[in-house]
Parts: structure tokens; C-alpha cells; sequence
């Protein structure tokens, strides 16, 4: 717990010192609504080796404010997932299990310009964010472990790369009966990169259920009793974005994610990935 203060302590002071660097002049503030679709994939040691994999839906809002050099972002997302047991087949008795996998995700990022390797086509941030991920993953065939949880929070560095792919001129297209014209249009591809430097998680002992000491001829059980703080683990994840902005200041995108997370715990290991296709909506609140 100290080298997670210390370290925790030693980001918002640094974050702090090259805030005061720029000024916050001619700042540009965006909100964004997000919908997408997710493949997840996740293991569970303290209750099975069994992979569970599935698909579903998730919904994120974002406050983003751009300086001159450097952008903020808050955002905070909700995800569903139905999810299925992989079994192997059998010819006798073919066995199911179906579990639901909800997260509620947070993370607040910081990023600041890397002028040595940006030009006026290309723009590198480097920064950091902290990132907090509660898992609850309902499961009625594990009986009295049927309801999982855990939560991992992450201090991650992250490196975003974003490239200018505006149109500046018309272009025509001829595909014979129908020419369509392409307008000059602005538009960005943003690549972004984040890799857990401190990895935090809150896991169960050896089940999710902990059962106190026998006293008589009973005992109680409590569920989320018997946690422990752990900092061990690893957490990765990718972003690719491909933004459009409009006339009006707004701007929409497409975006393909990658998130993966290797959680030991004290005792027993949780795994988990997840693929995600992102439309958003770019909404410029700049106040004038």
C-alpha cells in the first residue's frame, strides 16, 4: 500500500507541474456518447478453469477538453455480456453453463505533447491515466459461488499517435453511370497504446463465498468477506480511431479496441479479454 501512495502521490504531482506549464487559452471541449458491440472471453480460477465467452453491448460518455499542448479526459462506460461455458464435446452427455458478464469502467487520461516526433501531419502524445474496472459476473451454476466479482484498477502509460487524413481537395470519383464528388473534409486516424505500470486488484481467497469458523452447530457465510488487496498483474489495451469532423464543430468516429488483463490475485488467477467495434458522437460544447 505505500508503493501504490507513493506512486499514486508522485503521477498528480508531476500531472500537476506540466499543467502549469500552458496556458488555457483557446481550449476546445467536446462530450461523446458512445455505443458498440464486445467479444469477451474470460476465466475465473477460483471457481473454474472453464473459458466463458460471449457478446453484448456497450454504452460510454466522455468529457474531453483540448489544449494547446496537452488534452483531458474523463469517461465512464457500462458493458453487458451474455456469455456461454467452452466445454469440450462430449458423445455421452453434453454439459452448459451460461454466465452474465457486466463491467463498469472508469478512466481519467492525461496526455501531453511530444514535439521531437510531431509534425504538421502527425501529432504524438505521451501521458498516463488511471483506469478502474469492476467486474460482476452472475452465474447460477456455481450454486453458492454464483456471484463474481472483482475490482481492478491499473496506472497505465500511454503513447497516442494521431495522423491528419483530411481531404483537402474535391475528389471525383467515376464509376460510370453515377460521379460522385468527395468534398474537402477534415478527418483523423488516432492510434493509442496503454500498458499497466501498477496494477492493482481486490480478489476473493480460494472462493467467493467465505464461510466463517464453525462455532457450535453453526457458522455464517458472507459474500465479498474475505478479499485482499494485491498489487501484482499485468493489463494492456489498443485503441484505432477513425474521426470525422463536421461543419458544425461535431464529429462522429468508428474505433476498434483491444483490452486484456492477467489478475493473480493472492490465491487464485482471473483472465480476461475483450474486443470492441465503438461508433461515437462528438458533441462541441466550447464556450465562446
Amino acid at each position: 500500500m505505500k508503493k501504490l501512495k507513493f506512486v499514486l502521490l508522485g503521477w498528480l504531482l508531476c500531472a500537476t507541474q506540466l499543467e502549469s506549464f500552458y496556458c488555457q487559452q483557446g481550449s476546445i471541449t467536446y462530450q461523446t456518447l458512445t455505443m458498440g458491440y464486445n467479444s469477451s472471453l474470460y476465466r475465473d480460477f477460483a471457481t473454474s478453469p472453464l473459458f466463458y465467452r460471449g457478446s453484448g453491448i456497450n454504452l460510454q460518455t466522455s468529457w474531453l477538453k483540448y489544449f494547446n499542448h496537452r488534452v483531458r479526459i474523463f469517461e465512464m462506460a457500462l458493458f453487458y455480456n451474455s456469455m456461454s461455458a467452452d466445454i469440450p464435446a462430449s458423445n455421452y452427455l453434453q454439459p452448459s453453463a451460461f454466465a452474465t458478464f457486466i463491467q463498469l469502467h472508469f478512466r481519467y487520461l492525461r496526455l501531453w505533447d511530444f514535439n521531437r516526433l510531431s509534425n504538421e501531419k502527425r501529432n504524438i502524445k505521451l501521458g498516463g491515466s488511471v483506469v478502474n474496472t469492476t467486474n460482476i459476473r452472475p452465474n447460477s451454476g456455481l450454486f453458492n459461488n454464483a456471484l463474481g466479482v472483482e475490482n481492478i484498477t491499473n496506472i497505465m502509460a500511454t503513447l497516442q499517435i494521431t495522423k491528419d487524413i483530411s481531404r483537402m481537395t474535391e475528389r471525383k470519383i467515376n464509376l460510370g453511370i453515377f460521379k460522385p464528388v468527395l468534398k474537402p473534409k477534415k478527418m483523423e486516424c488516432r492510434f493509442q497504446l496503454n500498458a499497466g505500470l501498477l496494477n492493482v486488484n481486490s480478489r476473493p481467497g480460494y472462493a467467493f463465498l467465505y464461510a466463517d469458523e464453525l462455532n457450535g452447530l453453526e457458522t455464517e457465510a458472507w459474500i465479498l468477506s474475505d478479499y485482499r488487496l494485491s498489487v501484482n498483474g499485468w493489463r494492456f489495451n489498443t485503441e484505432l480511431e477513425w474521426i470525422k469532423y463536421l461543419p458544425n464543430g461535431n464529429a462522429r468516429s468508428w474505433a476498434y479496441v483491444w483490452d486484456a488483463a492477467h489478475v493473480p490475485g493472492k490465491f487464485e488467477a482471473f483472465q480476461m479479454a475483450t474486443h470492441q467495434i465503438r461508433y461515437t458522437l462528438y458533441f462541441n460544447t466550447t464556450k465562446n
